[in-house]
């Protein structure tokens, strides 16, 4: 049996309630992401203790938590406001954060030459971990080798044909080259040797080509993996275009890593701001300067923290891009 289809008589719709203040509420709430909230409540939260801090006087932090618990209930409606203004703020200047750690920056960092500074360093790094990687992949082959060698299942013959085509770019087409070349000397390596080498291939494989150097190892891992996967075309729009030909785990995948990325790119910068206040709020007032070094040290240790967790989260996306632009991944 068909529903029945909804009435379209005007009076009927005139008597839809209107919308009050919990619906206003609700739409503004559904407006923000879940990256936005994270560092909003870290920024309000720390930010009351701080200012409790500054009007007590002192360094007793349990004594800060008491005060604002003692406070009426109205400065939890004033802190209601305060998180959702701040994860608006947060979540306005996300892509911002992501692209400024990435590298793509302007102003002051470009006229002072940082940013000329930072992209030669990037690429002298890259420059040394392709020639790490290729003296321990010649140690490397040269261990196998010798354990090919010493192992009665390899013929002498076979052993040489697999060091010819190692040595050398181009080699004849014959059955035996061809097996020489199928075969995978590294399963022969110690697991020590062959992680050495497996790690200098992943660091080198997390920075794009010297020209296209970016100055933070945020940026580099991302467009290194960009490089791979646009196969010169432009990778803004990578994802849009492909639309609905990407299965929904991977989209989901890709849109919890992205989420991530979003969130700790921002912490960052929330943490180096209650860094910054502490200092600011604490000092003039004469607190402790141990407890005021001890915070804004631990501020500063999170925003590393909050960095790394950024890195590990890009290396998680770039992932997942290659998953779905069919990209083949490290190892």
């Amino acid at each position: 049996m068909a529903d029945a289809e909804p009435s379209s008589n005007p009076a009927e719709k005139e008597q839809k309630p209107p919308e009050g203040l919990s619906q206003f509420i609700g739409k503004v709430l559904d407006q923000l992401s879940l990256s936005a909230w994270m560092p909003a409540a870290m920024l309000v939260g720390c930010g009351a203790v701080l200012l409790q801090l500054r009007s007590q006087g002192n360094f007793d932090l349990g004594a800060a938590v008491v005060g604002l618990t003692a406070k009426p209930l109205g400065i939890l409606v004033v802190l209601l406001f305060a998180l959702v203004l701040a994860a608006l703020v947060s979540q306005a200047f996300s892509f911002s954060a992501i692209r400024f750690f990435e590298g793509y920056w302007k102003g002051p960092l470009v006229w002072l030459g940082v940013y000329r500074i930072m992209v030669r360093y990037k690429a002298r790094r890259w420059h040394r971990l392709t020639d790490k990687l290729q003296e321990q992949t010649n140690r490397a082959f040269e261990t196998a080798r010798r354990a090919m060698l010493d192992n009665n299942r390899y013929e002498l013959a076979f052993v040489r044909l697999v060091e010819e085509v190692f040595r050398q770019d181009e080699v004849p087409d014959t059955p035996e080259y061809r097996a020489a070349q199928s075969f995978d000397w590294r399963r022969v390596l110690p697991p020590d040797v062959a992680s050495r080498e497996f790690r200098l291939a992943q660091a080198q494989r997390e920075y794009p080509f010297p020209h296209r150097m970016l100055p933070t190892k945020l940026g580099n891992i991302l467009r290194a993996t960009e490089d791979r996967i646009s196969r010169g075309q432009d990778t803004q729009d990578l994802m849009l275009r492909r639309g609905e030909d990407i299965p929904a785990r991977l989209r989901l995948h890709h849109d919890q890593f992205r989420t991530r990325l979003d969130m700790y790119c921002t912490l960052i910068f929330v943490h180096l701001g209650l860094a910054a206040l502490t200092i600011a709020l604490l000092v003039p007032a004469r607190n402790s300067l141990l407890g005021t070094a001890v915070t804004t040290t631990v501020f500063l240790l999170l925003a590393i923290a909050s960095y790394s967790a950024a890195i590990a989260s890009a290396r998680g996306y770039c992932t997942t891009l290659k998953v779905i632009f069919s990209v083949p991944t490290a190892g």
